[in-house]
């Protein structure tokens, strides 16, 4: 186990801050926490990181001990990878994905290696697998467990939030979501979560750096905001009215055209995103009719019940005035 200072100290410390869209903030946040009175002392290991293109899987955990010998076990949300990237879009057909098998194999070595209580956390895709994990974890790990703290992580296939092993520990989760969240509210949730406020405006508000605090906790709203629990009900009604070969195919047609752009992160896209769109397009077009055909069908099947969702709301929130 090593500490901040440990890792600053890193002749690999520059590693930290591969994805230069964000190296200011990241390097800001690194030297507060080296700062912190709270952090400082904080013991890291465990580390796992592993990506495969074949597999389609992108996996990334790590374990923090406490001063007071609490266990933090964190999962790592998609990074830039494209291996990542399809894995979230995988869970919309598959259960469990590799990544979600991987929580479960984690947390089961962490917790034979590290004593104490655990807290099982984890933002993004990360959120997700530490549901996943402690669900999946024998009975000797769950009575360890504390708290699951999901941040904006996504929900599951249709019918896991209903399976015995998912209603056994879900009185210990804890959802937190940003105002206009879309990242926590795709796929099949469960019912319980807090809204949080945030400085910045759209999909922006998926960064936790955007969150709003007051005092020592999260500055709460009361429900998220209206335009987007609309579209957040047209794609979870698109994704419902599709059938899994559907699914599946769409995913691997969309795949197939950004493999097509030559790289292998979204670091790169953005390094040559003219050059990558050109080959991208070049692609859709040496696509199969049939497979272009099949997705044109399923992201019209997407607006048109997105219009529809908008016209029913936007009546219904007309009637309530009306009635008022």
């Amino acid at each position: 186990m090593v500490t901040l200072l440990d890792i600053w100290r890193s002749p690999n410390r520059e590693k930290m801050f591969y994805d230069t869209r964000f190296e200011e903030e990241n390097r800001a946040l690194a030297e507060q926490l080296l700062l912190s009175g709270r952090f400082k002392k904080v013991r890291f290991g465990l580390f796992a990181d592993f990506v495969s293109e074949e597999e389609k899987v992108q996996f990334s955990a790590l374990s923090c001990v406490l001063e007071d010998g609490s266990v933090k076990v964190v999962y790592r949300g998609t990074d830039e990878s494209l291996a990542g990237w399809r894995e979230d879009m995988d869970m919309a057909f598959t259960y469990p994905v590799p990544g979600q098998e991987y929580s479960s194999h984690y947390l089961e070595l962490a917790a034979g290696l590290l004593d104490g209580p655990l807290d099982i956390l984890g933002h993004s895709k990360g959120g997700n697998l530490a549901v996943y994990a402690a669900m999946n974890a024998s009975d000797a790990v769950q009575a360890r467990i504390n708290t699951i703290y999901n941040m904006d992580g996504p929900g599951f296939k249709k019918g896991v939030c209903r399976m015995e092993l998912f209603e056994k520990i879900e009185p210990k989760i804890r959802k937190f979501i940003p105002r206009s969240s879309m990242v926590g509210m795709i796929l099949e949730n469960y019912g319980g979560y807090r809204v949080v406020d945030s400085n910045t405006v759209g999909l922006l508000q998926h960064f936790p750096s955007s969150w709003m605090v007051e005092g020592t906790d999260f500055a709460y709203l009361e429900k998220v905001d209206e335009p987007q629990r609309i579209i957040n009900d047209s794609v979870r009604e698109w994704i419902d009215c599709l059938s899994e070969e559907e699914r599946r195919e769409f995913v691997d047609t969309l795949f197939e055209v950004l493999e097509a752009s030559g790289v292998s992160d979204l670091v790169e896209f953005t390094q040559d995103y003219r050059g990558c769109i050109s080959r991208m397009l070049a692609a859709l077009q040496n696509q199969d009719p049939e497979k272009r055909r099949q997705a044109a069908g399923v992201i019209r099947r997407l607006f048109q019940i997105s219009g529809q969702t908008f016209r029913s709301e936007t009546l219904a929130w007309i009637q309530e005035k009306l009635e008022k």
